[in-house]
């Protein structure tokens, strides 16, 4: 244990030999610090924090309505706007911050500390922005972080106004641009096909599909007619092997039929009957249709057949006077009537030719159209390509205008609904404010730093005075020093005069070291109480 502790008792000696030089390092050290310590100024911190609402209940009622923003990315960007060089210059002005010198040189150092000083954090998952600036005036401190809040608040996304009606007047005007080159494509269309009456404008099927087309139409009618005919053939053809009247023979109606009319034969009376019904059917159709209407047509044809047939049958009756009047002649219980059979024949005949004649009104159209195509073939390409350019400029030019319509009802209810309404909502979590103290190292913990490093500093000179200038207070420490024997020594004795003087050396040791350390604690007092208060 002792030659661990040897070289320990060595060293103390010779440190205390030049506790002097020691004591004054340490004064020295004391005394510069002091000048720098008094020159510090403490720190203070103000800051702040603000929470943006984004999920307004407006948002998703108006979700396809209007144009929805990412408000979460404009916050965001307003907030690192916010330390920009032309805010913090009008900052640095308001406060007075930099000396009015009239040299922008100042502002611009001072816009510098700004930057360096100022931290804006941002806790986008959250929607929390906070900001700090520490100075060495807390109420400077304060002010700044109050105008920077200030300044977050109002600035907002109040810019989003200005830039909705920027996009409003934009869509106006290629609303009007592209509204007058509709008209533009619509006057070219008219004039195409004023141009042009008889072209049908089926440019989404070539010409010679519609020939193909038109051409299958007239075969298909054609057919339909010749069957028509076929049909009305056979009609008549059962018609001609029927009787127009039959005789019926009653002992009850001579009574009941009474005289018949003189001179008219009953086959006559009958066609009257019928031409009666006929211009009873013809009336009933002029009232619909007009007199180009197929059936129309038909009425009128078998009107005149019946007339036709009514005078041949007044003709034959003039010319056979017995034979027209055999029928009323037969016996007073026998009468001519008209044959149920030959009637329906009649009305099927009436019906089939009614319905060639409107085959017939078709198949004259289809071939007048199948005509016209084929009169056509030279002009009929080239008019489908130049219509069909004329409707691919259309249809482009009129999506594209109704795109630019609907977007501008969309851009317009943006409007309103962020000039009736809030999009996102800042509220200020933690108020701006001022720490109460201040920021490592404060000033008492500064001189409490300083003693100490004085006295440690007054140590080590003593150390490094003894290990240059050694000094040896045993003959054992001289021999492990030199390495050498050590031959003898002569001891020292220590008169009542020395030994006072020694002690006197020793309180005024003692009284540098308090004095020091009394010293610096005073000074730590009365930093502490004398400090400005914070906020």
């Amino acid at each position: 244990m002792n030659d661990l502790l040897r070289p320990l008792f060595n060293l103390l000696p010779g440190m205390w030999d030049r506790r002097w030089i020691g004591l004054l390092t340490a004064w020295v050290i004391m005394a510069l610090g002091g000048i720098g310590v008094a020159m510090f100024h403490e720190r203070y911190m103000a800051s702040a924090r603000v929470y943006v609402d984004t999920q307004t209940l407006l948002k998703p009622l108006m979700q396809g309505l209007t144009v929805q923003p990412n408000i979460d990315e404009q916050v965001a960007m307003v907030a690192r706007t916010l330390l920009a060089r032309p805010n913090l210059e009008r900052l640095v002005r308001e406060k007075h911050l930099a000396v009015d010198d009239g040299q922008p040189e100042s502002v611009n150092r001072t816009v510098d500390q700004l930057l360096k000083s100022i931290k804006l954090g941002i806790n986008a998952r959250e929607n929390l922005y906070s900001v700090s600036y520490v100075n060495s005036d807390p109420q400077v401190a304060l002010g700044v972080v109050k105008d920077l809040v200030n300044m977050f608040l109002t600035s907002g996304i109040g810019g989003k106004q200005q830039d909705t009606q920027q996009a409003l007047n934009f869509l106006d005007a290629q609303v009007a641009d592209y509204g007058r080159q509709l008209s533009a494509a619509e006057q070219k269309l008219k004039d195409f096909k004023t141009q042009h009456p008889g072209y049908s404008g089926a440019a989404n099927v070539d010409y010679y599909t519609r020939v193909n087309q038109a051409s299958d139409q007239l075969s298909q009618l054609q057919g339909q007619l010749s069957a028509a005919i076929a049909a009305r053939n056979a009609i008549s053809g059962q018609m001609r092997g029927e009787s127009p009247t039959i005789s019926v023979t009653s002992p009850y109606m001579a009574a009941a039929a009474g005289p018949a009319a003189p001179g008219v034969p009953a086959s006559v009376l009958d066609v009257d009957r019928r031409i009666q019904e006929q211009r009873a059917r013809l009336d009933d159709l002029l009232q619909r249709y007009t007199n180009d209407y197929p059936d129309v047509i038909s009425a009128r044809q078998t009107l005149a057949r019946l007339e036709a047939e009514r005078k041949s049958r007044l003709k034959a009756a003039a010319e056979h006077p017995a034979q027209a009047a055999e029928p009323a002649s037969i016996g007073a219980n026998t009468i001519s009537t008209a044959n149920p059979a030959y009637q329906q024949l009649r009305v099927q005949v009436a019906q089939a030719d009614a319905n060639v004649a409107s085959l017939q009104a078709q198949v004259g159209e289809a071939q007048a159209r199948l005509a016209e195509l084929r009169s056509q073939a030279n002009k009929m390409p080239a008019l489908d390509q130049q219509y069909a350019e004329l409707m691919r400029g259309y249809d482009v030019i009129r999506k594209s205008y109704d795109d630019l319509v609907a977007r501008r009802q969309s851009a317009g209810l943006t409007q309103s609904v962020d000039a009736s309404s809030q999009l996102a909502v800042f509220r200020v979590v933690d108020p701006p404010r001022v720490e109460q103290r201040p920021l490592f190292p404060s000033k008492p913990m500064l001189i409490a730093l300083l003693v100490f490093f004085a006295l440690a500093c007054g140590v080590a000179t003593s150390f490094i005075v003894s290990q240059i200038m050694p000094t040896y207070h045993s003959p054992r420490h001289l021999r492990e020093t030199i390495d050498r024997p050590v031959l003898g020594s002569i001891s020292l004795l220590n008169s009542p005069e020395i030994l006072s003087h020694d002690k006197r050396n020793n309180i005024n040791l003692a009284l540098g070291i308090v004095g020091l350390v009394l010293i610096g604690l005073l000074w730590a007092i009365w930093a502490h109480f004398t400090r400005q208060p914070g906020v």
